[in-house]
């Protein structure tokens, strides 16, 4: 079960995270790389979920360490699977885009993957393009997603009506100050990526869910953005 107040159980897969929004019907948002459906389904049947209850899985955006069990999860719990329509070319070729480093960190990374070659993950066709904001009550959960680009051009996140925020990779944390949340290793555009980031904290979250790391507390995002 997720902790008292909170409508989020947190599932961490190593280097990334995936999550489950509690509700009427249970939605999973991302699913890690690939392979990590076995314990994505672990940690629904720990907290009573049926997996053939998830009502949807929706992919923040098109990177494969968020969209690299989607197919998986979707044949095992039946669900739809969306992603912005922006992004939604890299689920049907099943590997990232180019990507666009921030930082040295991030041109460091560049160089060790283009050793190793593109990440790869299981390719499929998104169920619902998302293009705009998109209530989710229709799939059991009082929230609704809204566009959030800058890391991706389709990068997206979800809002709950309690206030907590699932941003994918809009922030995550410092890679020496690991505590403090700061810019993605990637992004597409930093203009429109500090519009995101305003755009959510305008909405007064009352907690941020990141892809990598987290959660965070809106009032030390604030600090570090502001």
């Amino acid at each position: 079960m997720p902790e008292q107040g909170s409508s989020v159980i947190q599932i961490p897969l190593g280097r990334a995270n995936a999550f489950v929004i509690w509700g009427k019907r249970p939605v999973i948002v991302d699913t890690g790389y690939p392979g990590s459906a076995p314990a994505i389904l672990d940690k629904l049947t720990e907290n009573g979920i049926d997996p053939k209850s998830v009502s949807l899985i929706l992919i923040t955006h098109g990177h494969t360490d968020h969209f690299g069990s989607a197919a998986n999860l979707k044949e095992r719990t039946g669900a739809k699977v969306a992603i912005h329509k922006l992004d939604a070319e890299a689920a049907r070729k099943g590997q990232d885009p180019p990507l666009n480093p921030t930082g040295a960190i991030g041109r460091l990374f560049i160089s060790l993957l283009t050793r190793r070659g593109p990440a790869k993950a299981p390719s499929f066709e998104p169920d619902i393009l998302i293009d705009g904001e998109m209530d989710l009550k229709k799939f059991g959960i009082d929230g609704k997603i809204i566009h959030t680009p800058g890391h991706t051009p389709g990068s997206v996140s979800v809002i709950s009506s309690g206030g907590e925020v699932i941003v994918g990779d809009l922030i995550m944390r410092g890679i020496f100050r690991w505590w403090q949340p700061n810019y993605p290793l990637f992004a597409d555009n930093m203009a429109q990526l500090n519009e995101s980031i305003q755009l959510i904290l305008r909405r007064k979250p009352s907690k941020i869910f990141s892809g990598h790391s987290g959660p965070f507390n809106p009032k030390t995002v604030l600090r570090r953005f502001s």
